[in-house]
């Protein structure tokens, strides 16, 4: 028999061996998953014996880690804005730029602005910018889209776990006919296809569909400027997109192209790093 102290010890010293980062947090969250226990019983109770089933089910998890799966799927949970959600590989695991994405919309509208708006979140995954605005925003009207059925159900999943009503919809942007949208908040496909070979490895396991930004990463950004003037009518009075770094002066300028009566700027984040197409 093994215990939690000395399984702990092993998976933290592989996960250093292999470069992996936050190993102990890593350990905890592998242990806590396979005994279906909670993580504060996992760090303290260092003595507790572990069964031979219990040990290759965790052995199994370390596997796969090591081997570039990431930690959010093998678990099935990642925290976004303080909050646990479910994630599987159906959907892209929720990051720290995507919240400051959702800061940023926050920053620009009070609660009581929002009153019966309706927002759109093109390519919702697993639906957490969708909830999150919900929370913050009770009294407005959320709906989502996105093109995979499977990220659709880990998102009502999701929406249905957090007690919030947000309408979903399995469409493209290229063929969606939603209408009378005030508001859109986005982290679209924005990856130019020559970036995505070099990605890290535990990257390229989460879905292509949801990095590829076509040759230029502007295919979808495009699609919904297009949807906004064909379909919406020009009728948004923000929108607000997560980008990356490598194509701010492209997304910039095609923005330009599409608004130029309204305000387009790109916002850095925390990092300093232009992350956030914002047309006002």
């Amino acid at each position: 028999m093994i215990t939690i102290g000395e399984i702990k010890k092993k998976i933290i010293t592989l996960l250093n061996d292999n470069n992996i980062l936050d190993s102990q947090f890593e350990a905890i969250s592998m242990i806590s998953f396979s005994l279906g226990i909670n993580n504060q019983k996992a760090i303290i109770e260092n003595d507790l014996e572990i069964s031979n089933e219990e040990n290759r089910t965790i052995n199994k998890l370390l596997e796969k880690r090591i081997n570039g799966y990431p930690l959010a799927y093998l678990i099935n949970e990642k925290y976004f804005f303080n909050e646990k959600f479910f994630v599987n590989k159906n959907v892209l695991i929720p990051r720290q730029e995507t919240e400051e994405l959702i800061e940023y919309f926050f920053s620009l509208n009070s609660k009581e602005s929002m009153k019966n708006r309706n927002i759109l979140d093109i390519g919702t995954g697993s639906g957490v910018i969708s909830i999150i605005c919900k929370k913050k925003y009770p009294h407005s009207n959320l709906l989502s889209i996105d093109k995979s059925q499977g990220a659709i159900e880990v998102a009502k999943k999701n929406a249905d776990i957090k007690n919030v009503f947000i309408q979903f919809f399995l469409d493209k942007i290229e063929t969606c006919k939603i209408d009378n949208i005030d508001f859109v908040i986005s982290n679209p496909p924005y990856l130019k296809q020559s970036i995505l070979k070099n990605l890290q490895t535990e990257v390229l396991k989460e879905p292509k569909y949801a990095l590829d930004g076509g040759v230029d990463g502007l295919k979808i950004i495009n699609k919904i400027f297009e949807w906004e003037k064909n379909i919406n009518k020009n009728k948004a009075l923000q929108i607000i997109i997560e980008i990356d770094e490598n194509i701010k002066h492209e997304s910039k300028k095609l923005a330009e192209s599409f608004y130029p009566n309204k305000k387009v700027q790109i916002i850095d984040d925390i990092a300093k790093k232009p992350r956030i197409l914002s047309i006002i």
